[in-house]
């Protein structure tokens, strides 16, 4: 099941006593369960066509109307071909419709380049007025439902392509998977897998590493994240992003140090085919990676 399609499923189940709730759809559908929700409520499905621009006007005004609108696509058409729309009908009216991009960050499997977001986080969080939200699995996508429907302002939640897992502990705009550690590995989304295990990796060669998951990226939960991180001894972020405009920067902007090297995709890079698991390894960003270039870094430090 694509992540996506368990927001879907949230929906499915929501719509069936909020009569407010439509999904609007960019003739992607099947690519990530959106047809689930027009299966099971038609009357409030609506399938827009390749028309990005023109679905998420649509969606403002429904929402103006007291509607709440989820509007899905892939994250690359989304944020970038409707971008003035989200910002000028959505950020600056402050209309309360929620943006659901799939196949957000590099692993875009056998899609082209035009398909990868790379940098939606950048777009996204800086927009005024507007959640950003990276869920890591179908529980943290139920909390980010309930977060996002009692908000009432935009927002947007990214999905990878790749399926996932679920991740130990409860959902929440910021936590440890698995409890404190001397080092924090950062992450969002399908990269806090990553980074979960990679400080397993860590931890089996005696290092004290532990994964921060952080599911909500704009407005930051800063005190929550401070609070969290507070007294560790080194914290690297691991992102399913390129380098500027990510979680690392959006950290540094809440006045964090992050510790190099960087996890990220290339900042000079505009994407590639392949299955995820040789897309991670040639570019360092496997969990095997990861932790490799940790445990040298700290060895060096000694």
């Amino acid at each position: 099941m694509r992540p996506a399609a368990h927001c879907v499923q949230a929906l499915v189940e929501r719509a069936a006593h909020d009569r407010r709730i439509w999904v609007l759809d960019g003739d992607l559908a099947d690519s990530y369960g959106a047809d689930r929700f027009a299966a099971t409520h038609p009357d409030r499905f609506l399938m827009a066509g390749i028309a990005e621009q023109s679905m998420v006007s649509t969606a403002a005004g429904m929402a103006a109307c007291g509607l709440r609108p989820w509007v899905f696509s892939f994250a690359a058409f989304l944020c970038y071909r409707a971008y003035d729309q989200i910002r000028v009908g959505l950020a600056q009216a402050g209309m309360p419709v929620t943006l659901v991009g799939s196949h957000s960050g590099g692993c875009g499997g056998p899609n082209g380049k035009s398909h990868l977001a790379l940098n939606d986080i950048a777009v996204m969080a800086s927009l005024p007025n507007v959640d950003v939200w990276a869920p890591a699995s179908d529980r943290d996508t139920r909390f980010v439902v309930d977060a996002v429907m009692t908000a009432d302002r935009p927002a947007y939640i990214r999905y990878p392509r790749e399926p996932w897992g679920e991740l130990p502990g409860e959902p929440a705009e910021c936590r440890w998977i698995g409890g404190r550690r001397r080092f924090a590995l950062v992450s969002c989304g399908l990269f806090s897998h990553v980074a979960n295990d990679a400080a397993g990796m860590l931890r089996a060669r005696g290092i004290d590493a532990g994964a921060v998951h952080v599911a909500r990226l704009a407005p930051f939960p800063a005190d929550a994240f401070a609070a969290l991180v507070d007294g560790v001894d080194g914290i690297w972020v691991v992102d399913d992003h390129t380098r500027f405009g990510g979680l690392a920067d959006l950290l540094r902007a809440n006045g964090h140090a992050v510790r190099e090297p960087a996890f990220s995709w290339p900042a000079n890079w505009s994407g590639d085919v392949g299955p995820a698991a040789e897309l991670l390894r040639r570019h360092g960003l496997s969990a095997a990676d990861v932790a490799g270039r940790i445990a040298a870094e700290l060895a060096r430090g000694r």
